[in-house]
């Protein structure tokens, strides 16, 4: 069922990411084979969140460790870019049909990812080398925050950093939304959520680390009205931006394994402790035997002398 739902998902993962979804992401959800614990997931949730990592128009698979195709950039770029599509296919040609890449055949190149979203910012070593997918993640997440021409990568496809701070409350009502500082913060409807659970109540007074804000209203619902939420109370949405990823760290589960590590190193120091002392307790006996004996021999031997 779970497969099912994510092929459905899928159709629209790769066109525009402020498209209106329906269903939150979370760590476990974006590809089959990317699991909650892979390493570099966090940048992969966030060129996720931004188009410029999708789906390549077949199944739910990454697959990081194959070259990235000329033809999955140039949609996803596509995407990322607002441009007319709503498959894979559409996306790539129109994309190189604004001369963004001059063919969809073979693997990209650094030379032309520099080209095609860096306008050439940077200079390379090795400009005609292939990369992995995984290379490419490493790549775009290193040049997020370049400096181009006065913009950034993000800011290009509309984005910019949100908030950060602790979650004072959230609204749960017909929208989504979190509360840092006073203000509220929309949620979009496919938010990207690195977190430990996906509900919403569970994130109140925990830390939002990092949060990537859309900059342009995705919903197309009328925000001069505010919305009552399920804690009872009336929230004025404050603009029509959404968050489009949201990082909320310090969970329980980090609490209770740091813990543990704690009291598991304590209890062995415990036990260092505990050894030492019985050695130490031990050679002290055997020091006093032997002393012992000592005297009781050079008693006998001076008695045996007198006579």
């Amino acid at each position: 069922m779970k497969k099912i739902i994510l092929i459905i998902l899928m159709i629209g993962m790769f066109i525009i990411p402020s498209a209106a979804y329906a269903h939150p992401m979370d760590k476990s959800m974006l590809y089959s084979d990317v699991s909650a614990t892979t390493p570099n997931l966090q940048e992969i949730m966030v060129l996720h969140s931004i188009g410029l990592l999708g789906y390549n128009g077949v199944d739910m698979t990454l697959n990081p460790s194959e070259n990235l195709s000329r033809k999955d950039f140039t949609a996803w770029l596509g995407g990322y870019l607002g441009l007319n599509g709503s498959t894979l296919d559409e996306l790539a040609l129109a994309a190189k049909n604004e001369n963004y890449i001059s063919t969809l055949e073979g693997d990209i190149t650094y030379k032309e990812i520099n080209s095609a979203l860096l306008q050439q910012k940077l200079e390379l070593e090795k400009p005609d080398a292939t990369l992995t997918k995984d290379d490419y993640i490493s790549f775009i997440t290193k040049n997020l925050d370049l400096d181009i021409k006065g913009s950034s990568i993000l800011q290009m496809g509309g984005f910019s950093y949100g908030p950060m701070g602790i979650i004072e409350d959230v609204v749960t009502g017909d929208e989504l939304g979190i509360i840092i500082e006073g203000k509220t913060y929309r949620l979009s409807g496919h938010v990207r959520i690195f977190a430990d659970s996906t509900d919403p109540n569970s994130w109140i007074g925990q830390n939002l680390e990092k949060s990537i804000l859309t900059m342009h209203d995705d919903h197309g619902h009328d925000h001069g009205q505010g919305t009552s939420d399920d804690h009872g109370h009336e929230e004025q949405l404050s603009d029509s931006s959404t968050l489009q990823y949201i990082q909320i760290g310090s969970t329980t589960q980090q609490v209770t394994e740091e813990t543990q590590q704690q009291e598991t190193k304590k209890s062995s120091n415990e036990n260092e402790t505990a050894d030492t002392t019985s050695t130490s307790s031990s050679t002290l006996w055997i020091v006093t035997l032997i002393a012992l004996v000592a005297v009781i021999i050079a008693i006998f031997l001076m008695k045996r002398k007198k006579k």
